[in-house]
């Protein structure tokens, strides 16, 4: 070890600290902040928002189990009840909102960090929720997602079940989910990043950031996230 290498004081550490992670509040911040070790070039700076998550509510009031579609802005906008079966319902849980605002907004991507699902029906909390993608050359994907692996010991309430899912959501994204009889259940999804095209008119990033979400978790240890850097 060298003895004779200048050494950084303690105080700046902790002056540097509080610069760069006092304002991970949700409401963004834009001055830069520096490395305290002398002579290293200046971090970019990402400003990071709330997490005001999308809550979807779908309701199935019949005797038998009837198919939801969640998203497919650019499938099922036009279609008669956005593509799921007729005796689905589905609502948001924010006042004034119309899931086909949802809809709209689903046209510019966005990338979720969170979802929680909550139900009276249990059977409906780890239903497979089938994942169905197109890309811009035409080629479509699907896939299912298990919620049973997101069951465990830290979750104890059999009415919820906290996911941390990474999903990326554009117009030509759609979930199905099979939603069972006489079952109201509330989809709560938290948003990583979103693209705003309109933003760099109002000299914003197009790329918005999202702090993680404000929830209790009961335990459940999510996964950290690498946060865009502006170029």
């Amino acid at each position: 070890m060298n003895l004779n290498q200048k050494r950084t004081p303690f105080a700046d550490v902790l002056n540097h600290l509080d610069r760069k992670y006092s304002n991970f509040d949700g409401t963004g911040y834009h001055e830069p902040f520096y490395d305290y070790i002398e002579g290293a070039p200046e971090e970019p700076t990402t400003r990071v928002f709330q997490a005001d998550p999308y809550q979807i509510i779908v309701e199935n009031p019949d005797k038998i189990a009837h198919k939801a579609i969640i998203f497919g802005k650019n499938k099922f906008s036009s279609k008669p009840n956005f593509g799921s079966d007729p005796e689905i319902k589905i609502t948001m849980g924010q006042p004034g909102v119309e899931y086909v605002e949802l809809l709209e907004s689903s046209a510019s991507a966005f990338i979720t960090q969170f979802m929680r699902i909550e139900s009276d029906n249990k059977l409906q909390i780890t239903k497979f929720i089938t994942v169905n993608e197109r890309n811009p050359n035409g080629n479509s994907n699907q896939r299912s997602l298990n919620m049973q692996q997101f069951k465990s010991a830290y979750q104890n309430l059999e009415n919820m079940l906290d996911a941390p899912i990474n999903e990326k959501i554009t117009g030509s994204t759609y979930w199905e989910i099979e939603i069972e009889p006489l079952t109201r259940v509330f989809y709560t999804i938290f948003p990583l990043y979103k693209v705003d095209i309109s933003e760099p008119l109002s000299g914003n990033e197009p790329i918005k950031t999202f702090a993680p979400a404000r929830i209790n978790t009961a335990g459940l240890v999510l996964p950290q996230q690498n946060l865009l850097q502006r170029r």
